[in-house]
Formats: structure tokens, sequence, C-alpha cells
């Protein structure tokens, strides 16, 4: 039974190797055109800027809830919290501002306001808030590296004018920035390597399916 289970894997060896050029066109083209397809896809840039939260910059702490919440400690009364940083990075009045400042309509063809906050919401801004480390991350994603990171210090002189304008906290600056807004020098998008590597994989495997299922018919 061994000897035959070791024929049958020779048998399997020798018959692919036999059709290795054909495997390999199956490996090469789909890897090709996902390559073509990757080069002629607009590239996108993206740069990414690190604050302190408030609650840590105060010399406080952040303590989640064991309902998945977040709690500060060690904040004054004259504080401002990360929740009420990031509802100002994502409010309508933030986003109009942005969407003026950079002619985000006319520059994405958009007829309806709405749509385009949207956009700068869903595709194009992106906070994260990760309390462990006690910092908030913005990012932000355009076809141009510049308005990227012009973007990013757009949001952060922002922060400031709409703090006065609310009054929310009297602490200057409104964030400790730790990591500032960059010119990034490599696309974000699309991830190239990636697809070529996911495209001649999927060849292979549509090639490997092909000879089996040929050699059972």
């Amino acid at each position: 039974m061994v000897d035959n289970e070791e024929l049958n894997l020779i048998e399997i060896f020798n018959d692919l190797w036999r059709k290795k050029f054909f495997l390999g066109f199956c490996f090469f083209i789909p890897a090709i055109v996902a390559l073509i397809v990757s080069f002629l896809i607009p590239k996108r840039y993206t740069s990414e800027t690190t604050f302190l939260a408030p609650e840590v910059a105060a010399g406080g702490g952040i303590i989640q809830t064991p309902f998945g919440g977040f709690s500060s400690s060690g904040l004054g009364q004259s504080s401002i919290t990360s929740q009420a940083v990031i509802a100002l990075l994502k409010s309508d009045i933030m986003i109009k501002e942005l969407i003026e400042q950079f002619n985000i309509m006319e520059h994405y063809d958009f007829e309806k306001e709405r749509d385009a906050i949207e956009f700068v919401k869903e595709k194009m801004t992106y906070i994260e808030f990760i309390a462990d480390e006690g910092i908030i991350k913005l990012s932000v994603e355009t076809y141009s590296p510049e308005v990227s990171k012009a973007m990013l210090e757009f949001y952060i002189n922002n922060l400031k004018l709409l703090n006065q304008e609310f009054k929310l906290t009297t602490e200057t600056p409104i964030v400790k920035i730790i990591s500032p807004p960059y010119i990034p020098q490599e696309d974000s998008f699309p991830n190239t390597k990636l697809n070529v590597i996911i495209a001649g994989f999927l060849g292979l495997m549509t090639g490997l399916l092909f000879i089996y299922f040929k050699s059972k018919f």
C-alpha cells in the first residue's frame, strides 16, 4: 500500500513536471496583468500624524470599562477628552472647512456637499484611538503626497480654531504631537507586490484545478 502511494505521488509529480510550462503560463500571465493594472491605477499616498491622548498629555490615563467604553483619570476641569478631540475631527463643520480649503467638490466632481463630506470621512480620513498606548493616530490618503500632508496640518490647525470657538479647553496646544505630518515617499495604494502575488497564486491554483479535473473526466 505504501508502494502504491509512493507510485501515485511520483506519477503526480511527473505529470505536473510535464505540464510545467502550462503551470508557468497560468502563474505569470495573471501576475503580469496584475502588475500592468497596478501601474495604471492612480496611486494614492497616505500621510500620518500621532498625538498624545489629552488625558495622557495631562498626566492622567485612560481606563477601559467592562462594557467596552473608556473613562479618563487625572483630567482637570479645563481639560478636553480624547472623545471630544475625535468628535471635532469628525465633525461636519471641520470637514466642510476642509472641503472648502482644498476645493474637494471640484477636484472629485461632487455635486452635493453631503456626498463630499461622507467621502472625506469614509474614504480619505482615518482616525485610530489606541487607548492602551494613550495615542490618537490621524491619517489622510489622497492622490498627492503634498496634499495629504497639507490636509493633516489643516486638521491640526483647525482644532485650535474650533476650540477657540466652542471654548472646550483653556489648555494650549489642544493636542501634543509626537509624530508630525510628513510627505509620504511611497504610495499606499495599490499594493503592487501583493496584487502580483495573489494574481499569480490564483492563476496557479486555477491551472492545478484544470489539470486535476481534466485527468478525472
